[in-house]
């Protein structure tokens, strides 16, 4: 009898503190392991960090597009991506650069040799070069071309027509071996193509075309074939 008590009670025992083993659990679930959860660190971002450049460690420096230069080219002799020449000057990969044409060029901040200035250039080295079909106001126009050295501005030079209109050139400058061309239809200007804005032809054959310094004084005449 005393036997089976016992092991009544050994029972009862075990039965309580499974229970209670049982109900600290499931407290522990329910209360203490989200909070311990929701306290874990997250880790740090994998994506790296922004590059963002130092301020002045890069400069810009102009560049005159001269004869036969590509934007590859200038980029290869600059030392910079043509990607980086392209995105900073606003251009697309097909799109063409006329001669004189100033790009900024990307260069370091640090002190560099000053780029030589060119030479002031010889006045008397511009001329008339040619009349492209004329008696046709929507085709024809005046070349101007620079044989002399160094670069020569055209503001306040003027062509001059038989009938006494005069054209006034804007700020534009040639370098050695450049040339400009004048129509007399109208359009828009671009640093090769310059428009009078007129539409009736200024030419004919026979006729004399005047090119004026700033100061008015007759440069040359150009007698039209």
């Amino acid at each position: 009898m005393k036997s089976k008590r016992l092991l009544f009670y050994l029972l009862l025992n075990v039965l309580v503190s499974g229970l209670a083993t049982a109900a600290v659990l499931w407290g522990w679930q329910r209360y203490v392991w989200p909070r311990r959860q929701l306290a874990v660190p997250r880790p740090a971002s994998t994506l790296p960090p922004a590059t963002v450049p130092p301020a002045g460690a890069m400069a810009l420096r102009p560049y005159r597009v001269q004869p036969g230069d590509s934007l590859e080219g200038i980029a290869r002799s600059f030392g910079v991506p043509v990607e980086t020449l392209q995105a900073v000057n606003g251009l697309a990969a097909d799109t063409p650069l006329a001669v004189g044409q100033v790009l900024l060029v990307p260069a370091p901040a640090s002190p560099t040799p000053a780029p030589t200035a060119l030479p002031q250039g010889d006045p008397q080295a511009l001329h008339i070069a040619a009349v492209v079909g004329a008696g046709d106001a929507g085709s024809e126009y005046v070349q101007l071309e620079y044989t002399g050295e160094g670069e020569i501005p055209l503001q306040g030079w003027q062509v001059r027509a038989p009938d006494g209109r005069v054209y006034t050139f804007p700020a534009l400058t040639l370098h050695s071996g450049g040339a400009v061309r004048l129509h007399t239809a109208a359009g828009a200007d671009t640093v090769v193509d310059l428009y009078w804005g007129l539409d009736t032809p200024l030419w004919a054959s026979g006729l004399d075309v005047s090119l004026l310094t700033p100061t008015g004084v007759p440069q040359e005449t150009f007698r039209i074939p």
